[in-house]
């Protein structure tokens, strides 16, 4: 699998799963949650706005009290 770019502006799902650590069907529910805003669908694919991955983790970590991914 070809590795991402360094700050690519959309990345896959599987890509996503690869950088956060976490397994893919993990990285598929994330992206049905209601304060996931990260997802733009192109046709049947799913791909995921980098920088937009990267604040909702911000957000995430300042609201992490115990609270899970």
């Amino acid at each position: 699998m070809k590795e991402p770019e360094p700050n690519p502006m959309v990345i896959t799902v599987t890509e996503a799963a690869k950088i956060l650590g976490i397994s893919r069907p993990s990285m598929y529910e994330i992206t049905e949650r209601q304060d996931f805003n990260a997802l733009v669908r192109v046709g049947k694919r799913k791909l995921i706005l980098f920088s937009r991955l990267t604040s909702w983790l911000e957000k995430q970590a300042d609201n992490s009290q115990g609270y899970s991914l």
